[in-house]
């Protein structure tokens, strides 16, 4: 990982940071449930800083559930300023995390099915779209579906793989919402978890996203947007994270785009 990357990291981690205690000083006291007439969210629950966090990275990834709001004028205030800035910051970080992911996830691969295996470029391009399909299956739905089924005692598994693919694709209707059980054992771990699930999905799919545009300019597929100078694989956006397109080269370009 390069200085720049590093210093992004920490940039966006103080970004959240900002949020979470914004909102939770603003909305609520720690361990002080919501009643009528003082801070707390729609269904009753309590602001702490879990929940807070929570909040905050649905709202910078666009998920958005709707069950959990602020309620106060300042809170409200405080998340259409935060918003402003933090989902365009968010949607930068997470595209060019899906980037840099892009070298040993998906040119590495399609490079290895070509020369062992003999496969055309767009025949390994198909293979390798795939088999990234069946492990985003497995890694980013039916196994964290598994573990919200298990932790969520009133949602059927089907709920769960639902709950799963809904959030990752940013619609989140909020019809299912994890963490909502009154007294549910390690309640605020399972929250840091949820949040934590929802930045490496939406990385994930990106990712795909990704991958599936560089199946389309290979079969020229109309409306396909071309990489930049020409490059079918993208390699003048691998500077994203490093600061330069240089020092993505001095790695071995392995921040190039799918």
């Amino acid at each position: 990982m390069g200085r720049g990357a590093l210093l992004l990291g920490v940039a966006y981690a103080g970004l959240v940071f900002l949020g979470v205690l914004g909102l939770w000083a603003i909305e609520g006291t720690p361990g002080t449930p919501a009643t009528p007439g003082t801070p707390g969210t729609p269904d009753g629950g309590e602001w702490d800083v879990p929940s807070a966090l929570l909040f905050i990275v649905t709202l910078l990834t666009t998920v958005g559930y709707g069950s959990v709001t602020p309620l106060s004028a300042a809170g409200k205030a405080f998340c259409a300023a935060y918003a402003a800035v933090g989902v365009p910051a968010t949607m930068f970080l997470l595209a060019a995390t899906a980037r840099r992911l892009a070298g040993p996830l998906a040119q590495r691969p399609r490079g290895y099915l070509q020369a062992r295996w003999g496969y055309s470029r767009r025949g390994a391009a198909r293979a390798h779209l795939l088999g990234l399909l069946a492990v985003a299956l497995v890694v980013l739905v039916l196994l964290p579906a598994t573990a919200f089924y298990l932790l969520e005692a009133t949602w059927s598994y089907l709920d769960a793989v639902y709950f799963c693919v809904i959030s990752l694709c940013t619609v989140g209707f909020g019809d299912l919402v994890p963490a909502r059980q009154a007294r549910q054992p390690l309640r605020q771990l399972y929250q840091v978890a949820v949040a934590a699930y929802l930045l490496l999905g939406v990385t994930g799919v990106l990712l795909l996203a990704q991958t599936f545009r560089h199946v389309a300019e290979l079969h020229g597929v109309p409306g396909a947007v071309p990489a930049p100078d020409g490059d079918a694989d993208g390699e003048e956006g691998a500077g994203l994270l490093e600061g330069t397109r240089e020092g993505a080269k001095a790695a071995g370009g392995g921040g190039a785009l799918p």
